[in-house]
């Protein structure tokens, strides 16, 4: 990953020809084609550049909280990290988005607003008929120390035969057989019905219990804000 700074813009890309999207971006240059979310939490857009299909996506709520903000001085934006993870699912071997390009504007040593575009991946939103290419992916990436960190059915894309990656953390597995059990659980919480994996071995009852205790806990907090 290659970085060059533009007044108060920091630039993160692997090819020179992405640095081009920063000033199309930045003058409105490009074709909207279709938002595809926009909430407190992120905006994220389909977009055409010189005829070719992009993801525009920024992180609203991560950009404008104050302890995010303040952590970005140490480990730079969301949209910086997101560049490198994506470049980790490609280096590793998954099927994933080609990044080229992270922009973080900063005041100081802090991140105020970010956005990255990475390549658009012309497949189809995975469904329960999935679940076996799924379950393969998933146990790929587990075989290769990772955790895919958001093993959400709706986190899979499908493009013919392949599984490619979205939204996906790739965390390295410290937990062992909990991490992978607490991986196919929540896959599974996703799922419309109950999917086969092993489910009588101490790694997915330490999981599950887990689960449980994390799930009350919300529900205890929910309760407390809504005393407040």
């Amino acid at each position: 990953m290659k970085k060059v700074i533009r007044g108060n813009t920091y630039l993160y890309f692997n090819d020179e020809k992405s640095l081009e999207f920063f000033d199309l971006i930045e003058n409105n240059r490009y074709k909207l084609i279709k938002v595809l979310k926009d909430d407190q939490r992120s905006y994220v857009a389909l977009i055409e550049i010189q005829g070719e299909k992009y993801i525009y996506k920024r992180p609203i709520e991560k950009n404008s909280r104050k302890w995010q903000r303040f952590l970005s001085i140490f480990r730079g934006s969301e949209s910086k990290r997101e560049f490198k993870n994506i470049e980790k699912i490609r280096e590793v071997g998954l099927n994933g988005a080609e990044p080229y390009l992270a922009a973080e504007k900063k005041k100081g040593l802090v991140v105020y607003d970010s956005y990255l575009i990475y390549g658009y991946i012309d497949g189809r939103e995975s469904s329960f008929k999935d679940i076996k290419l799924i379950m393969s992916e998933l146990r790929k990436i587990h075989s290769l120390g990772y955790l895919h960190g958001d093993s959400h059915m709706n986190n899979f894309l499908i493009k013919g035969e392949k599984v490619y990656l979205i939204d996906t953390k790739l965390l390295w597995n410290k937990y062992g057989g909990f991490g992978r059990a607490f991986e196919f659980m929540y896959l599974e919480e996703s799922c419309p019905q109950e999917i086969d994996y092993d489910k009588e071995s101490i790694y997915y009852k330490g999981a599950k219990g887990l689960r449980n205790y994390l799930t009350f806990l919300a529900k205890i907090k929910s309760i407390r804000r809504k005393k407040k």
